[in-house]
């Protein structure tokens, strides 16, 4: 069983909440996922990270960054130290969660040993902020969030459509990554942007070359995917990626993938 050194949990006005755990991982964990955002700082140890079956090295200098959408796993092959960070979209900066939700597929970075070593510092602090009632606490989440985005090699704003509107639609599209599963609407979205629903539907196709609905479905059918491919059935997979109706979900999953679920899911998972 894991040994738990330290669990200090803050929570913020409106509710939601920053987690830091201090502990010693002595065994593997199992696939799963979370409503919230991840930082894992390693210390110490060895073994793989899997990441939405995609395998990384552990090593004391990695730092793993984990959305609510991505599939963990720990397979260690040796006791392994770390500091994990959890927080909900709401105790940082918009800009922050962009400039990480595009930052294409990375989820781990290698920091050097100076680089290590403030990131773990500040992730200490951190931990004391949120024992001691959290004055500094969501400055020091930034500064460990700025460490991960300095780290990153794409940048969604170097996408070749740049206008005075992009900023509102960026804002949309952070709003769509975060909330695909939920009952979201274009008029949502509209009002996340700052637009009349009808005049943003228009500019969201003209910025991102696909409209709100073709946007939407196909976070919910890459999400679906990979629920089917870790042994989900097909009926919680519908649901738990933001479908209201099976059948419209299968009409859909059969469209965009020339397979059914059922099929897919016999396909590609290994469970």
């Amino acid at each position: 069983m894991d040994r738990y050194l330290k669990h200090e949990r803050l929570k913020i006005d409106n509710g939601k909440h920053i987690s830091v755990e201090d502990h010693t991982a002595s065994i593997e964990h199992p696939l799963h996922w979370h409503s919230y955002f991840e930082i894992e700082i390693i210390l110490s140890g060895a073994g793989k990270y899997v990441i939405n079956d995609v395998e990384y090295d552990i090593e004391k200098s990695n730092v793993f960054f984990l959305t609510p959408t991505d599939f963990h796993s720990l397979e260690l092959s040796e006791e392994t130290k770390l500091i994990n960070i959890s927080f909900d979209e709401e105790c940082v900066d918009e800009r922050d969660i962009a400039s990480l939700l595009f930052s294409g597929t990375r989820k781990a970075y290698s920091f050097d040993s100076d680089e290590h070593e403030r990131i773990v510092m500040a992730a200490r602090l951190l931990s004391h902020e949120c024992e001691g009632g959290g004055e500094c606490t969501l400055q020091l989440l930034k500064y460990l969030l700025q460490c991960i985005i300095r780290k990153n090699t794409v940048a969604y704003d170097a996408a070749p459509v740049k206008n005075e509107h992009y900023r509102g639609i960026k804002k949309a599209i952070v709003f769509l990554e975060l909330h695909f599963k939920d009952d979201v609407t274009l008029a949502d979205a509209a009002k996340e942007a700052g637009y009349h629903p009808t005049y943003f539907s228009e500019l969201f196709k003209k910025v991102t070359g696909e409209s709100f609905t073709e946007s939407l479905i196909r976070l919910r059918i890459s999400y679906a995917k990979m629920l089917l491919a870790n042994g989900i059935s097909a009926t919680d997979a519908c649901f738990m990626s933001g479908f209201r109706s099976f059948s419209n979900f299968t009409a859909t999953f059969k469209k965009l993938c020339n397979i059914s679920p059922g099929q897919y899911k016999i396909k590609h998972s290994s469970k």
